[in-house]
């Protein structure tokens, strides 16, 4: 399975962050020969950055280029992203995952400051394109019914809470 593979890749899953799942799955689809990848990048033309803090307080940074390579890449403690991002979006793991499986609003994160956009925000809402062509994988990871084995933390209370 593609989606496991992407999950055991060092260059973009991390440890501890469920959003690491996200990261895989939108990693896959821009890997995916069959991928609408060109024409999200022609669409997005945009370097986004990810800052993500999870519920120990531990912090990573994704960076999604929809600018030139269409790839997802782990940005190394300490390090500056490469390319240097257009849009850095900043949120905790639990918002990141309920905005993946549509269960927060995003609009509403933003107005309550949970999620915090540097960059051109019309580009920040961009990212929606690419999370709802894998909407219904994301959901499935989600919830626990639809998905074997042991994934982490995954549903710890992420699908419960409207927002």
């Amino acid at each position: 399975m593609l989606e496991q593979a992407a999950l055991n890749d060092p260059a973009i899953a991390v440890p501890g962050f469920d959003a690491s799942r996200i990261f895989a799955l939108i990693s896959v689809l821009l890997s995916s020969p069959s991928s609408p990848k060109k024409k999200l990048v022609a669409q997005m033309k945009t370097v986004y950055q990810f800052k993500i803090e999870n519920g120990e307080g531990q912090k990573a940074v994704w960076v999604v280029d929809m600018k030139k390579r269409g790839r997802v890449q782990v940005v190394p403690q300490g390090e500056k992203p490469s390319p240097k991002p257009d849009v850095t979006i900043e949120m905790n793991d639990r918002d990141c995952v309920g905005l993946a499986t549509g269960t927060y609003n995003p609009q509403k994160l933003y107005a309550a400051k949970r999620v915090k956009v540097r960059g051109n925000l019309d580009r920040a809402l961009l990212v929606e394109k690419i999370i709802t062509h894998e909407r219904q994988k994301i959901e499935s990871y989600a919830d626990p019914r639809k998905r074997s084995g042991d994934m982490g933390r995954w549903a710890s209370g992420a699908g419960k809470a409207k927002l």
